[in-house]
């Protein structure tokens, strides 16, 4: 029988993570989730991002004025948000509690919805994947993003994962997988930069349309997207990636 979240046989998940809130290290994480999000919601006619899991909302902040934003989560992520930003709704909402989303259908039809780096945080991210599936419902489009373990880590790890907040990370064939067993068959998923201090692309990201010609739509915005600037030289990007390396043996 496989395993319920579709990762190999041998792997451990973390029983109980860490929180995360987001520390403002200097790091932006996932960097171009937020502008591939934006330009997909152009390409579709969008006027809203929803962000599930939008931590302290700063990359989704930066989409106001040009589109209407959301952001959902919990603790201290979400008192940031309405304490930083007043033109966003912020919703205080636990993704791993039972029922759909607390956003009208009426607000998710003229909305994308982005969950960026967050279903690798949840002991039972099977409550997230159904309200995706039920956001879907009504909304243009939905785009998950998280780390690709074995670019990460190596086609050898068997887990738990090395960040303490993370309970159990995908291979991208397993978490594609993992989509389609929770009612989202279509989907396009790719590589993205995981941060804004290399180009190394260790994080998948997700397209999921309601139909399989709703996502061919979307993927000119993002194949023909200009690539972003890195902020470090090639020369060090390659100079830091051949160090990783070396000590990952």
């Amino acid at each position: 029988m496989p395993d319920p979240y579709r990762v190999r046989g041998d792997y451990r998940a973390r029983p109980e993570p860490a929180y995360d809130d987001d520390p403002d290290d200097g790091v932006v994480w996932q960097p171009d989730v937020y502008r591939t999000a934006a330009d997909v919601a152009e390409a579709v006619g969008a006027r809203r991002i929803v962000d599930i899991g939008c931590g302290r909302g700063a990359k989704l902040a930066a989409q106001h004025p040009r589109f209407e934003i959301l952001g959902l989560d919990f603790g201290t992520n979400i008192a940031h948000c309405r304490e930083t930003y007043e033109f966003g709704t912020w919703v205080e909402h636990d993704l791993e509690g039972p029922g759909v989303l607390p956003v009208e259908p009426e607000l998710l039809r003229d909305s994308i919805v982005v969950c960026a780096d967050v279903i690798e945080h949840l002991v039972s991210p099977e409550l997230l994947l159904e309200k995706l599936r039920a956001a879907l419902e009504h909304a243009a489009a939905v785009l998950v993003s998280t780390p690709e373990r074995e670019l990460w880590a190596g086609i050898r790890d068997s887990g738990p994962p090395r960040n303490r907040c993370h309970v159990r990370e995908w291979s991208m064939r397993e978490f594609g997988w993992l989509l389609r067993s929770h009612g989202m068959p279509y989907h396009s998923i790719g590589l993205t930069r995981s941060n804004d201090r290399t180009e190394e692309l260790h994080t998948m990201l997700a397209v999921i349309g309601p139909t399989a010609d709703a996502v061919d739509g979307m993927l000119p915005a993002i194949i023909d997207a200009s690539p972003p600037s890195p902020r470090r030289h090639p020369m060090l990007i390659r100079l830091a990636r051949t160090v990783r390396i070396a000590l990952r043996g």
